[in-house]
């Protein structure tokens, strides 16, 4: 049997770089085009105050994006924990990295809101 490559641990945490790295683009992307394509998500209301649609708009596809984004993240880290992590180890590994990017796309998302 032969021994695993050795592989640097701080391998584990390139998965969590995908949202830094993502969140300057995506924010261009999003003050410029998207909310032009799906529109604002500032609610729109008829003469007595109710709300008229709740059609997808800007805000939706941003949630969407990170939710993606979290996914991605989720799937990078097991692949690398593969490499790197057996049993228990491995299963609290990758629960971490889903915890934290699940925060993580929640707070993006809340920073990018059209209101």
């Amino acid at each position: 049997m032969e021994p695993k490559q050795k592989i640097p641990s701080a391998y584990l945490v390139l998965p969590l770089f995908l949202f830094p790295i993502w969140y300057i683009p995506y924010s261009w992307l999003n003050k410029n085009y998207i909310v032009n394509w799906f529109g604002c998500g500032c609610p729109v209301t008829d003469e007595f105050g109710n709300a008229v649609s709740a059609s997808f708009n800007a805000n939706d596809f941003t949630a969407l994006f990170w939710g993606v984004i979290a996914l991605c993240t989720t799937i990078l880290s097991v692949v690398f924990s593969k490499k790197l992590l057996n049993g228990r180890l491995r299963i609290l590994y990758i629960v971490g990295v889903l915890a934290v990017s699940l925060l993580l796309a929640y707070w993006f998302t809340q920073t990018m809101l059209w209101r």
